[in-house]
């Protein structure tokens, strides 16, 4: 009777084995067998014979019975064992997934830590308890940054006496100013970049470091190192240097912020030259919000208001010269400043107006075009650059006096002077530069939007002619804020699918926090509208049409037949949308040919005339039109030619006339709050100018 059920149990004994954690097979029938038996084989005693074998042959029955059960209900188990194996094999496999990735996760972290920091060696110089406890907290609690190799960290021993408060800990101590105003504003410094700060190229065929938002592309030129371990999440921010665009571009490059402050309002203290006077400190960061606690903490000047609305002035020449590599990025920071500042944006021609305010640097230039210019600026940046330079390591020569290792030995033979003439020329050209960007920037008391590099980064396989190409040209952009002492933040264009670029705004000497907190607004603004820009042409280019441009709100085209005078104004307006302003220029001009009497046409001429710069013609016009009829519009117009011109009196009393007449006017009376306040320092910069030095010019 037993004996089916033990056969079972012999030919799955390894199964079973395995499974004794759930045996519901073998539970059931051990449990039911017995009592089936027992059932059978137990009849009554009172029973008579014929019972008795009547009951015999219900267990011999029984049996036969019994001796199916156990095999169809083997049939029936080895059914179900292959449903639970597989189910078995499916989760092992996906375990083993899990574990994989798991582990290539791991993996692919700890690889890219290790480059991080192979990049940097790991220091601690924390706040002091005094610091951290600080009521209201300190701007930069809980931070931690990075410093570059021109800031020296001593080693300090666990009993050295330091009377420097809120920079000691047990394994760092730092003299350099701005490693100890970061830390006393509440930031831990975690370690110093130990890749030199001097590079002579953009790429080194040895440079084998990833750029972790542009694959296979350039990571910049000097502070690279620092972007890199920022832009991989190893400390917040970083406190470098920058002369001729090196942390700028290395933060353009690996898509982060950075910010170079108004030359001389930071201290140079135990930071080590490279560039004499080009060098500033300057900062490296991931997220903007972080740009203005980085501004309270070293108290960068510049007053602020959350009601304060900006004047956005975008270089639009800049963005095309090279080529459309930077169609997104112009895009976004056109819609972006224009969704953050409304009707106060101008597309300008930036060129056009310094090619008339910058006469030094014609002798520089091989030819009249907007390239020969920038290549003029990029020139006379260079050659102050390598006149630093040479002066900077003579005088490092002589303080180690022959214990230099091979290193300082090379790069100190590399160094070649500048001839005196050369450097005066380049000096020329930038005091002509600060005059202009002063004058552009004090002008509407407004911000300049230009590209920060010349395209998205080139790839490390480029040819030598297109690395050169991008390094110049990134000079080149480098220089309009670095010989002209301005302010400027960089912004990071990022959009999935698309390579990386950069923008940058350039401020008013002096206006720095005006500065950060406008970055901190509007870099978002720009990165969403980038995502948008790309959007939208990728849908038309997965569409195949070639969309034209939509008229702008409330605009209409005009039917009909116009007269002459109408027609040439039509085509004119279509101009200035477009952003050809010498185009609506020559438009105009035709209006008024056509019709001398409407005043309508020297003031919208006058208006194309103040995106180029020229501001003379631009009065000129003004007057002629208010000659024609008394208006609010031309008025304002007159009054920022007048600024143009430097005609502080002329332009208040302006502005002044149109308060008479609209008491109301939000452009009047900011206009005049502006020239109110950068009075004193008109006259600070007007004096430093009258100097001659350019030390004194930024």
């Amino acid at each position: 009777m037993r004996q089916p059920a033990l056969e079972h149990s012999d030919s799955d004994s390894d199964t079973e084995s395995s499974n004794a954690a759930s045996p519901p097979y073998h539970s059931s029938t051990s449990r039911l067998e017995p009592s089936e038996v027992e059932s059978v084989e137990s009849p009554s005693p009172t029973k008579p014979r014929v019972e008795r074998l009547r009951a015999r042959q219900a267990l011999q029955s029984a049996g036969a019975k019994k001796e199916d059960e156990p095999k169809l209900s083997t049939h029936s188990h080895r059914q179900q064992r292959p449903s639970a194996a597989i189910l078995g094999c499916l989760a092992a496999a996906a375990l083993a997934t899990a574990c994989i990735g798991w582990w290539l996760k791991r993996r692919k972290m700890k690889h890219k830590t290790q480059d991080a920091r192979q990049l940097f060696t790991k220091c601690i110089l924390a706040p002091s308890q005094a610091v951290m406890a600080t009521v209201p907290a300190p701007p930069l609690l809980s931070t931690t940054f990075i410093t570059t190799a021109v800031f020296g960290i001593e080693d300090l021993t666990p009993d050295h006496p330091t009377a420097q408060s809120g920079a000691e800990s047990n394994t760092g101590f730092s003299s350099a100013h701005a490693v100890q105003v970061a830390i006393l504003a509440g930031a831990t410094c975690i370690g110093r970049t130990h890749t030199s700060e001097i590079a002579s190229r953009m790429a080194d065929p040895a440079d084998r470091r990833s750029n972790p938002s542009e694959k296979n592309g350039v990571v910049g030129i000097t502070a690279s190192s620092a972007a890199l371990v920022i832009a991989q999440q190893e400390a917040d921010f970083a406190v470098t240097s920058d002369h001729l665009g090196g942390a700028r571009t290395s933060a353009a490059c690996c898509g982060l912020y950075a910010y170079r402050p108004t030359r001389g309002t930071v201290s140079r203290a135990g930071m080590t030259l490279i560039a004499g006077e080009l060098d500033s400190v300057a900062w490296l960061c991931r997220t903007p919000a972080l740009l203005p606690r980085i501004g309270d903490a070293f108290h960068l000047p510049g007053k602020t208001s959350e009601t304060e609305l900006a004047k956005l002035i975008v270089a639009q020449d800049l963005f095309g010269l090279w080529g459309d590599d930077l169609t997104v990025a112009c895009t976004a920071a056109l819609i972006g400043a224009q969704k953050w500042a409304g009707d106060d944006v101008a597309p300008v021609s930036l060129l056009v107006y310094l090619r008339d305010s910058v006469p030094a640097a014609r002798p520089l230039m091989e030819s009249d075009s907007a390239e020969q210019l920038m290549a003029a600026f990029g020139k006379a940046g260079t050659l102050i650059q390598q006149n630093e330079f040479a002066r900077c390591r003579a005088e490092q020569a002589e303080q180690v006096q022959g214990n230099a290792d091979t290193a300082f030995q090379e790069d100190t033979a590399r160094v070649s002077g500048v001839d005196g003439d050369s450097v005066a020329a380049a000096k020329q050209v930038q005091a002509e530069l600060h005059r202009a960007m002063h004058a552009a920037l004090s002008t509407s008391n407004g911000f300049l939007i230009l590209p920060t590099i010349p395209g998205p980064p080139v790839h490390h396989s480029a040819s030598t002619d297109e690395l050169e190409s991008f390094e110049r040209r990134t000079y080149e952009l480098s220089s309009l804020a670095t010989l002209s002492g301005v302010p400027q933040v960089t912004i990071p264009v990022v959009v999935p699918g698309q390579p990386v670029t950069s923008v940058s705004i350039l401020g008013l000497h002096k206006c720095d926090m005006r500065l950060l907190h406008l970055a901190a607004k509007l870099g978002p603004v720009i990165t969403q509208a980038a995502h948008q820009v790309a959007a939208a042409m990728a849908e038309q280019e997965a569409a195949g049409d070639d969309a034209q441009e939509a008229p702008e709100p409330g605009g209409s085209r005009r039917t009909g037949k116009p007269s002459r005078a109408e027609s040439f104004k039509a085509k004119a307006n279509e101009a200035f949308k477009r952003g050809d302003f010498d185009g609506a220029i020559a438009g105009y001009s035709g209006a008024i040919q056509a019709d001398p009497h409407n005043p309508v046409y020297f003031s919208n001429r006058a208006m194309a005339y103040l995106k180029v710069m020229r501001f003379a013609e631009a009065k000129d016009d003004c007057d002629s039109a208010l000659n024609l009829e008394l208006n609010v519009k031309t008025l304002l117009r007159r009054g920022t030619a007048w600024l143009g011109l430097q005609e502080i009196e002329s332009a208040q009393k302006d502005f002044k006339h149109v308060l008479s007449l609209e008491p109301n006017n939000r452009q009047a009376r900011q206009e005049l709050k502006a020239l109110k306040e950068q009075e004193a320092m008109f006259a600070d910069d007007e004096s430093r100018i009258v100097n001659g030095t350019a030390e004194g010019l930024l």
